[in-house]
């Protein structure tokens, strides 16, 4: 039996009635939204670019990140939030550096360290997203979104 003064420890995720509820930031949710947009704008412009060879690899990184920036938007719309699917300049900065390097060098898989150090951001903003007290629903969407990352990279990573 507990004591009506002393608070119960409760999970994060727990549903606890409104008043109880602690506040949500959005903030690092918008900030994986935001790098997981500007990951998807570098690899449209790395699509247009790529090798033959390597354009299988940058058509599954386009799509994941075209896939994650919807799922996030929707996640944040349906909790009553505008997201921002436009990225940020960074995107227009990751497009510019994609087409720069096509100009001296041929996109395939000697970019692989580029584009791993890229997404090791994306994986950050998840894993800030997730330390929040998030609901439930929205922690395990992230956290789905954040494995298929992970497993992607550990299937195209370099060894070594």
């Amino acid at each position: 039996m507990t004591s009506p003064l002393i608070p119960v420890p409760r999970a994060a995720g727990d549903h606890l009635p409104a008043d109880e509820t602690p506040a949500f930031d959005w903030g690092p949710v918008e900030t994986a939204l935001t790098r997981t947009t500007d990951a998807r704008d570098g690899f449209q412009r790395m699509q247009e670019l790529a090798e033959p060879g390597f354009a299988p690899t940058v058509a599954r990184f386009l799509d994941l990140h075209r896939r994650h920036s919807d799922r996030i938007a929707r996640l944040m719309a349906e909790a009553g939030r505008v997201p921002d699917a436009d990225g940020s300049l960074m995107g227009r900065v990751n497009r510019l550096v994609v087409s720069a390097r096509a100009l001296v060098d041929r996109i395939d898989a000697d970019t692989l360290p580029q584009i791993v150090s890229g997404e090791t951001h994306v994986l950050e903003a998840y894993d800030a997203a997730l330390a929040g007290a998030a609901p439930q629903g929205v922690r395990a969407e992230l956290a789905a979104l954040r494995d298929e990352l992970a497993d992607l990279l550990a299937t195209v990573s370099p060894p070594g």
